[in-house]
């Protein structure tokens, strides 16, 4: 049993990420494994949980849907109200109506997803209405810009390209990754066809527009691409942490349960409570003063030294009950002193086992409990576990079922054995004694007299007294006890007299006695069901069985980390199971700041490694290049640019080598032994790319490294630009006056600066929201102050509208989109970290109570038949 739950907890264990920061290096290649996406995946389906998280996705692509239809219905409205504003609204209507009339149908089309039944049963209506709504979308939004360059001549720039995209790979409920792919690569080639024949039709360098409106739409691809690759892993590793929760509360159930019946199959509940709860906390202080361990191998070590010391009792505690009203059985088997001198030791033992196998069953069925037996003697009690008024008609019972088992096993074995059994009635002390080896038993002159009449009694007979036989309800028949009772010292002594049990008076459909057995019978069966199953693979997969029933109940209260709005929309409706467990969590969290209430707590949760970073510099690095390539295509460069940009490129790529060095080592010692590097310059490399993961403070380093240099190669567009009074005299085109830089090329590089700067893992929420706001509002200071007049006579949105609201707006929808995203994907990490605790305490219960189980059993039977039990 003990190896069974050994393992069990090891295999938890290397799955759960280590809250005290351990440095053990195999701990770092299993995480390092644990957050692969094919790992997980081959996971999921390893553990039969596809379905399951199937089942989840679904749940929360719906409340992602409904996020959108929030962020759409606030884009919507904004972008309305900003039009009315605008000093001619001549053209305003059609655009307003457009958005408005979109808004609606795109509500429309994607409030099927909200229908489960529907879903469930027609998996197509997910895709359907998530292409026809991004239909919808872009055609709007191109629609706009062709009718108004058709019908007015007024070249628009479009708005929604980016946000289509973010929609598409945020919150539409189409699973998966191709699909969202292929439909972002359709929405990406329409809009490079409207900007090639609608945009760029009158412009002079065409071939530079075109190509920075693909790699900006591109790397948009790749910003939506990573975050639902990285959300899908975040969620994965999150449904699989609550299922292995889910798995480990059942195996410290199992555990509780297996150390609750050896406990109660040799003691009464007093003592066995008493018991229980002394090792159990002596254990806790001796780990409480053994926190400080390198590995699990050392703390089995600590274990092994300690378990001499938590075996033995405080000599202060005495485990002694008294008990009132219970009824004692001694048995005998005749002439075994014969049969040991005459029988073959091998066959005597079998009988013996045989003999006392059938006592044990017949115990247990007339609720009886079995104090010991010693050689050929066998004594037990009833009314000693829990009160019993039929304890003296029990222990008869009991006796006269033995007479019948002893002479089956003496007609099977051909033996000449026979039983004789003493009854007696009154009140005993039970206790636990001993140091190094525990002995349970039973104390009082009740029990020396019920000793005394087993000994004085007749072959074949159930020995009762006076007061026994008073409790019997005449249901026997009995007769006169023996001459030798009679003559008894300690019977006469104690004024005993006694009576021999011939038969049932009562016949067996007696009501009272059916009642009688059936209770008996019913305790029986669950005393045994804990001990039904003691195949460890047998109880291993019944554990997993129990879990995939656990999680489908568990699925209905996993969280999704919902938008509150319940200021603005009260519900009069019952919360449901995973509302209910949100709020109950969102106790623990601020709501602004989303930090743990507890410091200690969130001061764990930054410190956590994060295994994700070498992927968020990947892409860190494609983006970078993409901006780089911007830059170059928009604007002459000079030499002290290509001083800049080549120090960052090179910068930015040792990032990358060290990031993704460990994982290299890894992957090429994978038909190896995996191992930390022997030479010098491997071995600072790969741990170098170790301390990036693990230390938050250089993880936020190197964060704000990448976004400085990200604002520094957007901004080199604006270097050498006048303000807007070097215009005013001259009256330039407005060619000439946005040949200094594109407006719009520079708002598209910095709504990627945003993506970017909320998709680094494990940064610290308020750092990513505020960073993002400073640049948001950076940014348009900018716009409004420092280069008003450029911004102003850049191509607009909409027709008559002021440009340079045109693109604050843009890189607000941009943050807002992240921000809300950003804030539901952390609310959901906090989560899982809340579990993770929650599985390292349960973790801790069961090596407690697996502790105690070797315990218990080292104290009650010799140490090479208890352990391996």
């Amino acid at each position: 049993m003990n190896s069974y739950f050994d393992s069990a907890i090891e295999y938890n264990r290397t799955n759960t990420i280590n809250l005290a920061h351990s440095n053990d290096q195999s701990q770092s290649f299993s995480n390092e494994k644990n957050w692969e996406w094919s790992y997980l995946v081959r996971k999921c389906r390893n553990l039969e949980l596809e379905e399951s998280y199937d089942l989840y996705m679904r749940r929360l692509r719906v409340g992602y849907l409904s996020l959108f239809i929030f962020i759409q219905l606030q884009v919507t409205i904004t972008h309305t109200l900003l039009l009315l504003t605008t000093p001619d609204i001549t053209f305003v209507y059609v655009d307003m109506a457009a958005y408005i009339a979109s808004g609606v149908v795109i509500w429309l089309i994607l409030s099927v997803n909200f229908r489960s039944e529907l879903v469930s049963k027609h998996g197509w209506v997910v895709y359907v209405s998530s292409w026809l709504a991004v239909c919808v979308m872009v055609l709007m939004d191109i629609g706009l810009n062709v009718y108004h360059a058709t019908s007015h001549n007024f070249i628009l720039n479009p708005i929604y390209d980016a946000y289509t995209l973010y929609a598409i790979y945020m919150f539409m409920p189409v699973p998966y990754l191709l699909q969202p792919f292929v439909l972002g690569s359709a929405v990406t080639l329409c809009y490079i066809i409207n900007y090639i024949f609608v945009i760029t039709s009158k412009e002079d360098n065409q071939m530079h527009s075109i190509l920075n409106e693909a790699i900006y739409l591109s790397c948009v691809n790749l910003l939506g691409i990573f975050f639902r690759l990285m959300r899908d892993i975040a969620l994965r590793t999150t449904f699989l942490d609550r299922r292995q929760y889910v798995e480990e509360n059942l195996l410290l159930r199992y555990a509780r349960d297996q150390e609750r019946s050896l406990l109660l199959s040799i003691l009464p509940n007093q003592i066995a409570d008493r018991l229980q709860e002394d090792v159990k906390n002596r254990i806790e202080r001796s780990k409480q003063q053994h926190q400080q361990r390198s590995h699990v191998d050392t703390q089995r070590t600590t274990d092994s030294q300690n378990l001499k010391r938590w075996r033995q009792p405080d000599h202060g505690t005495l485990f002694i009950e008294p008990h009132e009203d219970v009824t004692v059985l001694y048995a005998d088997v005749v002439n075994y002193t014969h049969l040991t001198t005459t029988l073959d030791v091998k066959k005597l033992v079998e009988a013996l086992h045989d003999l006392f196998v059938r006592f044990d069953i017949a115990s247990e069925e007339y609720n009886v409990l079995r104090i010991k037996f010693l050689g050929d003697c066998y004594y037990c009690v009833a009314g000693l576990v829990s009160p019993n008024a039929d304890h003296a008609k029990c222990c008869v019972d009991l006796g006269l079922r033995m007479i019948k088992d002893i002479r089956d096993v003496r007609e099977k074995r051909h033996l000449n054995i026979d039983m004789r059994i003493g009854v007696h009635s009154g009140d005993v002390l039970s206790g636990v004694i001993g140091a190094a080896k525990w002995q349970f038993d039973i104390w009082s002159k009740d029990v020396d007299i019920a000793n005394r009449l087993e000994a004085t009694g007749a072959t074949g007979r159930v020995h009762v007294s006076q007061k026994t036989l008073s409790l019997l309800d005449g249901e026997y028949f009995f007769e006169d006890g023996t001459e030798k009772a009679r003559e008894d010292p300690v019977l006469q002594k104690h004024g005993i007299r006694s009576f021999l049990i011939k038969s049932l008076r009562a016949p067996m459909h007696d009501p009272r006695r059916v009642q009688r057995e059936r209770q008996a019978k019913k305790l029986s069966e669950a005393n045994k069901s804990n001990f039904m199953h003691n195949s460890t693979l047998h109880q291993y997969n019944q554990v997993r069985n129990q879990a995939k029933l656990e999680m489908c109940r568990e699925l209905d209260k996993m969280p999704i980390g919902r938008i509150k709005l319940t200021k603005v929309f009260r519900r009069s409706t019952r919360l449901t199971q995973d509302e209910i467990e949100e709020e109950t969590f969102r106790r623990n969290i601020s709501s602004f700041c989303l930090f743990f209430r507890t410091r200690n707590w969130e001061m764990q949760y930054m410190r956590e490694p994060d295994v994700m970073l070498k992927y968020s510099i990947a892409l860190a690095w494609v983006i970078y290049m993409g901006l780089l390539t911007i830059q170059l295509l928009s604007k002459d460069a000079r030499y002290h640019y290509w001083y800049i940009d080549g120090t960052t490129i090179i910068l930015l790529t040792m990032l990358l080598i060290v990031s993704w060095y460990k994982k290299l080592w890894i992957m090429y010692m994978s038909d190896a032994e995996v191992s930390v590097p022997t030479s010098r310059l491997s071995g600072c490399l790969f741990n170098m790319s170790d301390v990036m993961q693990r230390n938050l403070f250089l993880r936020i380093l190197i964060y704000f490294l990448i976004i400085l240099s990200y604002c520094a190669v957007a901004t080199m567009q604006v270097l050498g630009c006048s303000k807007d009074e070097d215009y005013e005299d001259s009256d330039p085109t407005v060619e000439d006056r946005l040949f200094c830089f594109h407006p719009w090329i520079l708002t598209n590089c910095m709504t990627l600066v945003i993506g970017m700067s909320f998709l680094f893992t494990r940064i610290p929420f308020i750092i990513k929201v505020c960073l993002s706001t400073i640049i948001t509002i950076v940014y348009a200071a900018l716009v409004i102050f420092e280069f008003n007049h450029i911004y102003a006579n850049s191509p607009s949105t909409n027709v008559n509208f002021n440009a340079k609201y045109s693109h604050i707006l843009l890189m607000i929808i941009t943050l807002g989109i992240f921000h809300l995203m950003e804030r539901q994907t952390e609310f959901i990490a906090k989560v899982d970290y809340n579990w993770k605790r929650q599985l390292m305490k349960k973790q801790e219960d069961a090596l407690i109570t697996n502790d105690t189980i070797k315990v218990l059993l080292t104290n009650i039977l010799p140490s090479h038949v208890g352990l391996p039990f």
